[in-house]
């Protein structure tokens, strides 16, 4: 197994390693340490069927079971389609508009998402790139008198997006509007700390994203917007050097840790042209609220 760095911030290739095969020790704690270094393992030439994708990310873990059990494979329910494919009665075949604006994924429920596992099925013949954005380095490069005014703090967070100002619903996904605003009145707010530290490396990282993080407990919107607009700042604009492009090759995968990342879909394809991959999250071990308290 060879591990090569893709960029100074953020993000590493890792060759030579067949994961359909069973896992030796050695090779999952190298890549545990490759994933803690570099935040995103790009990992070359795999076509893991669905349970093979299953078998592999148990290893990190419990998997989530998604939200939405109409967007999972037939083999699995714990592989969730990301697909801009529809039937031809209108339906969708996967989520269609998956990760299309800066977050961390499941930062909205109570336990967030540790690992995130993407399998390209399918590439576009242009775009379908993922961006990714280092918080650790955000955090590290934010000024003093800031980072202490966000420690300590949480922020609100919702997976609705008729709760948030700074997002939009897809025209593109069937059904979509419904469900946000379904989601809206079933789905509880979540507080998470603005700077979270890494369960595993100790290391402190910004822990909020545009796309979920809604307000800051304990404030007014007057009072937290001016706040989070700085903070996402620094997330969207990729003229900072935070920042990895990953354009796939076909029969990526790739993982990435979401206690110090975010990330986004960057679209830029359409139909008939098809982007398809099928995603694994394994789940935290505790709330981060309770981790950040103690």
């Amino acid at each position: 197994m060879k591990v090569t760095p893709v960029s100074k911030i953020v993000g590493a290739e890792v060759t030579g390693v067949n994961l359909s095969d069973p896992i030796t020790e050695d090779t999952k704690r190298g890549l545990r340490q490759a994933l803690l270094d570099h935040q995103v393992l790009v990992i070359r030439d795999q076509t893991l069927t669905p349970p093979q994708q299953v078998t592999f990310s148990a290893i990190w873990g419990d998997l989530e079971t998604p939200s939405n059990i109409d967007y999972t494979t037939e083999e699995t329910p714990k592989v969730m389609i990301l697909s801009n494919e529809i039937r031809p009665d209108g339906t969708a075949v996967g989520v269609v508009d998956g990760g299309d604006f800066w977050h961390s994924d499941s930062s909205h429920i109570e336990v967030p998402s540790a690992i995130t596992i993407l399998q390209a099925v399918k590439n576009p013949e242009r775009g379908g790139d993922t961006e990714f954005c280092n918080m650790y380095a955000i955090y590290e490069a934010l000024p003093h008198d800031l980072k202490q005014k966000i420690d300590g703090l949480y922020g609100i967070h919702h997976v609705s997006k008729v709760k948030n100002r700074r997002v939009t619903i897809s025209p593109d996904r069937p059904g979509a509007k419904d469900f946000y605003e379904s989601s809206a009145k079933a789905k509880p707010e979540v507080i998470q700390p603005l700077v979270l530290t890494h369960p595993e490396t100790g290391r402190k990282s910004l822990y909020c994203s545009p796309r979920f993080t809604i307000g800051i407990q304990g404030m007014s919107e007057e009072e937290a917007n001016p706040i989070l607009d700085v903070l996402f700042s620094h997330v969207t604009d990729r003229k900072r050097p935070y920042h990895y492009r990953h354009k796939y090759q076909d029969d990526d995968l790739v993982m990435w840790d979401n206690r110090c990342l975010c990330h986004r879909a960057v679209g830029g394809y359409g139909l008939p042209d098809i982007r398809r991959m099928h995603r694994t999250v394994i789940g935290g071990d505790q709330p981060y609220a309770e981790q950040q308290a103690t």
